[in-house]
C-alpha cells in the first residue's frame, strides 16, 4: 500500500477544501475497492484531516479578503452565487449542523470556509468542527462501495469493478452539473 495512497488522500482532501471540484470521495471508494473497507478507514481519517486544515487557510482568506474569496469560488465549476449566498446564511445560523448537513447535501465545504472566515467563526472550532463534519460523509461513502463491492464479488475480473465505479463517479457528476447548469 505504500504511502502513496495517504499522501493523496490528503492532497485531494486539502484541494477539494480549497479550489479542486471532485470530491475525496471518489479516490476513498476506489481505495475500498482495492484495499478492503477496514484497510481504507485511515484515508478517510486522512482526507478530513487534511480538508479541515486547508479549511483553516479557507477561513484565513475569507477573514483577510471575503470578496477576493467569494469571487474566487465562482470561478469553481458548478459555483454560482445562490450557493454562496446559501453557505452565508446558513454559517450565519447554527452553522455547525449546517456544516454536518452541508456535506451530506452537496454544498461544498470550501464556501462554508469562506464564510465562516467573513462572518469571524472561532477558526479552531471551525477546524474541529470541520474535521467532525468531513469524516461521517466520507466513511458513508466508503461503506457503500463496500456493500457495493460485495454485490459485485461475482465479477472475477478486478478491472470491471473499477470500470463501473468510474462510470457511477461520472454519472454523479454529468447529473450534478446538468443540474447545476439547468
Amino acid at each position: 500500500m505504500g504511502v502513496i495512497w495517504p499522501i493523496g488522500a490528503g492532497l485531494w482532501g486539502a484541494g477539494e477544501a480549497t479550489l479542486f471540484f471532485i470530491v475525496p470521495d471518489v479516490l476513498l471508494t476506489a481505495a475500498v475497492l482495492r484495499f478492503g473497507l477496514r484497510r481504507a478507514l485511515p484515508f478517510a481519517v486522512v482526507a478530513a484531516g487534511a480538508a479541515a486544515l486547508a479549511g483553516l487557510g479557507m477561513w484565513l482568506w475569507g477573514n483577510h479578503d471575503a470578496v477576493a474569496a467569494r469571487d474566487a469560488m465562482l470561478m469553481v465549476p458548478a459555483i454560482g452565487p445562490d450557493l454562496l449566498a446559501r453557505a452565508h446564511d446558513e454559517m450565519a445560523g447554527n452553522w455547525p449542523l449546517n456544516l454536518f448537513l452541508g456535506a451530506i447535501t452537496g454544498l461544498p465545504y470550501k464556501l462554508y470556509a469562506v464564510e465562516a472566515g467573513a462572518l469571524g467563526v472561532d477558526p479552531l472550532l471551525f477546524v474541529l468542527v470541520s474535521f467532525l463534519a468531513r469524516l461521517p460523509r466520507f466513511l458513508l461513502t466508503m461503506a457503500l462501495a463496500a456493500l457495493a463491492q460485495k454485490g459485485l464479488a461475482k465479477i472475477e475480473k478486478a478491472c470491471w469493478k473499477f470500470v463501473l465505479w468510474a462510470a457511477g463517479w461520472f454519472a454523479l457528476y454529468a447529473t450534478y452539473f446538468v443540474i447545476r447548469i439547468l
